[in-house]
């Protein structure tokens, strides 16, 4: 987790909206139609990339200990859960 911290309090804003949009690009695309918003985008991203102990991707979760997991995660970081709040 240190790493990561380090890492990102390296990163200059540019570097920082690169890095989120280029994790972005990997995850299940109805996570993003989920966000509300860019800040919700990047508060996600910061939070997910700074806990080792979460998977590398948050793809649509396989069953409900997953979900629940994620909503868990979700709620921390931005206070909803994308993946239950997209249309």
């Amino acid at each position: 987790m240190h790493d990561k911290i380090q890492l990102r309090s390296q990163l200059d804003v540019r570097e920082e909206l690169q890095a989120a949009a280029s994790w972005y690009e990997f995850q299940h695309a109805d996570l993003i139609v989920g966000l509300r918003s860019v800040e919700d985008a990047l508060k996600l991203w910061r939070y997910w990339t700074s806990h080792n102990d979460l998977p590398e991707f948050c793809d649509e979760p396989e069953d409900e200990t997953e979900a629940d997991m994620f909503a868990k995660h979700f709620k921390k970081a931005i206070g909803y859960d994308p993946w239950r709040t997209r249309a």
